[in-house]
């Protein structure tokens, strides 16, 4: 099913690219500075943007708490065609911070030591859009015990472009779903985003929680 490995590519670019950031940051000589974050994760995500087969809306790095000199977290994360900076004011003030540290997408990894997958929300913090967001735990040795975490934005509307025939294809009421049940795209025009789809139906299970409902 194209819809599946469709959905597998984002868990795998992100798995992926948590080995790859660990090994950066576990090469890294000294004190790891919010600058040297920023050398080692921006280039990442800047071939990811620029990729518009990659369908990846925003993508990025919070640094767990005490991995910095500063002692707090720390978020590197980027968005859009320009590689704008997200929420620069979360590396400001923890008020801010704590928008994104009790988010399901950062707690999710850190408590799992797995990949999650979030979403779908409205991405309040980058896309200001319905999204799907990867998240996947960094680590390394000499780390700091609390989990840092990669991930990438996926908009549900470059979703729906992807998979929408596909799933028109299999029946009017078709859908990809999340673990809990609420629509992520549809066939059906009387379902949205976030809907609570019937699943009284047949099913197909994908990975990481998602499934495919006709």
């Amino acid at each position: 099913m194209a819809i599946a490995a469709t959905m597998d590519s984002f868990a795998e670019r992100v798995q992926e690219w948590s080995v790859q950031l660990g090994r950066k940051f576990a090469a890294h000589r000294g004190a790891l500075s919010a600058t040297a974050v920023d050398r080692i994760v921006k280039p990442d995500v800047e071939v990811m943007l620029a990729d518009p087969d990659a369908n990846i809306a925003g993508g990025g790095f919070v640094a767990a708490s005490g991995l910095l000199p500063s002692g707090g977290s720390f978020m590197a994360w980027w968005q859009g065609e320009s590689v704008d900076r997200v929420d620069a004011l979360a590396n400001l003030s923890m008020t801010a911070a704590n928008r994104y540290l009790d988010a399901d997408w950062y707690q999710g990894p850190v408590t799992t030591g797995r990949l999650t997958v979030t979403g779908p929300y409205i991405d309040m913090l980058c896309t200001d859009e319905f999204a799907l967001t990867y998240t996947c735990p960094v680590t390394w040795p000499g780390a700091p015990t609390t989990t840092s975490v990669a991930g990438i934005d996926v908009t549900v509307a470059d979703l729906e472009k992807i998979l929408y025939r596909e799933l028109a294809a299999l029946g009017p009421d078709a859908a990809l779903i999340n673990a809990e049940g609420r629509a992520i795209v549809t066939a059906s025009p009387a379902e949205l985003p976030g809907d609570f789809v019937a699943t009284d139906r047949t099913t197909w299970p994908l990975n990481h929680g998602l499934a495919v409902v006709v």
